[in-house]
C-alpha cells in the first residue's frame, strides 16, 4: 500500500515543470533538448521549480545524489551547469538507468562491459558449483542447463531492445560468454559427440539458439506488444510509423524504415525495429503483426529465427 500512497502523493509533480519528466517509483529525471544556452537556462528553472515542489510537500532532496548527464552525437554540444539548492550537479559520462548502463554517444559500451563482466562471474561460480569429483555422467544435463539460463543468460539479455544496436564488437562478446559455456557442458555431460566446438555446431548439438538470435527474437515480440498495446506507450507506438508510398513499387514493406546517416542512430531501436518486422513479414508471409494470437506470432517467430 505504501509505494502506492507515494506514488499518489508525487503524481502532479510533471505538471509543475515544462521540461520532459519521468518518473519510476522514487526516482526522477527531468529532461530537455538543449540547442542552445536558453534551452539549458530553461531546464535550470525547471529544476528550481521541482526544488520549490519538493519544499512545499516536505520531501528534501539530497543534490549529492543527483547527476546531470547528456546524450549527442555532436562534437561540440551546448554546455551548462545545473545546480539544485546552490549544488552544483555532477556531469556525468555514464549513468545507469534501471539497469541499463548510458554513455554519452548511446555505443552501450559501458553495458556491455559490464553485463559479461557479471555474466562470466556467475559462469565461475556456476562451474565452481559442479565441481564435485563425481565425474560427468553425474551430472543433469537439463539442471545444468536450467542453472545457467536462469542466472547467467537472464543477465546477457536483461533489457536487450535497448542495446542490440550496439556495434557487433561489442555484442559478439556477449555470445562468447554462452560458447564457454556449451563447451564446459560438453565436458561435464554424457550429452554425445559434437561435431567439433565451434559455437555454431555446439548450438546444434545442444538444441538452443544464438544470443544474437534470441535478440531478433526479442525486438519481434517487443513490437508486436507496442502495436497491440501489450504496452502502453503511445510514445513508442507513434515512433513505429506504416509504410505508404506514393506510387506503386516492386518492395512491399508494411513499416516505414528512417533513413539516418549516423550508425548509431541507424542501429537503433527506432531504425532497427521497422526493419526488421519487414523482413520477417517478407520471409514468413502468412504471419500478421496486428491480428496473430500471441501464442501463434511467437511460435512463426521461433521458427523464422531458427532459420538465421
Amino acid at each position: 500500500m505504501a509505494p502506492l500512497l507515494f506514488s499518489l502523493f508525487i503524481n502532479d509533480l510533471p505538471r509543475e515543470i515544462d521540461s520532459g519528466c519521468l518518473m519510476y517509483a522514487d526516482d526522477v529525471k527531468n529532461f530537455r533538448k538543449i540547442i542552445s544556452p536558453s534551452d539549458g537556462l530553461l531546464l535550470q528553472q525547471d529544476l528550481g521549480r521541482l526544488t520549490a515542489w519538493s519544499v512545499r510537500w516536505g520531501l528534501t532532496l539530497n543534490p549529492s545524489k543527483c547527476r546531470s548527464f547528456t546524450t549527442t552525437l555532436r562534437r561540440a554540444p551546448v554546455r551548462t551547469e545545473y545546480f539544485i539548492n546552490a549544488t552544483k550537479l555532477e556531469n556525468v559520462g555514464e549513468i545507469r538507468d534501471l539497469g541499463i548502463t548510458l554513455d554519452t554517444k548511446l555505443t552501450f559500451a559501458p553495458h556491455i562491459n559490464n553485463i559479461v563482466s557479471r555474466a562470466r562471474r556467475s559462469l565461475g561460480l556456476l562451474f565452481r558449483s559442479f565441481q564435485t569429483g563425481l565425474g560427468r555422467s553425474k551430472f543433469n544435463q537439463s539442471a545444468l542447463m536450467c542453472a545457467y539460463f536462469s542466472n547467467v543468460r537472464s543477465t546477457l539479455e536483461y533489457g536487450s531492445v535497448i542495446w542490440t544496436g550496439a556495434a557487433d564488437t561489442h555484442t559478439v562478446r556477449i555470445d562468447r560468454v554462452q560458447h564457454k559455456f556449451l563447451i564446459w557442458l560438453l565436458s561435464n555431460t554424457t550429452s554425445g559427440h559434437a561435431a567439433s566446438l565451434a559455437y555454431a555446431d555446439l548450438l546444434s548439438h545442444f538444441r538452443i539458439t544464438s544470443l544474437a538470435s534470441r535478440r531478433v527474437q526479442h525486438d519481434l515480440l517487443f513490437t508486436r506488444n507496442i502495436l497491440n498495446s501489450k504496452l502502453d506507450s503511445y510514445i513508442l507506438l507513434y515512433s513505429i510509423s506504416l509504410h505508404a508510398p506514393a506510387r506503386s513499387i516492386r518492395t512491399r514493406r508494411l513499416f516505414y524504415v528512417p533513413r539516418p546517416r549516423v550508425n548509431t542512430v541507424k542501429r537503433g531501436l527506432f531504425c532497427r525495429v521497422p526493419h526488421l518486422v519487414n523482413s520477417f513479414l517478407s520471409s514468413v508471409p502468412e504471419a500478421d503483426v496486428f491480428a496473430d494470437a500471441s501464442g501463434t506470432f511467437k511460435a512463426r517467430v521461433l521458427t523464422y529465427v531458427a532459420s538465421l
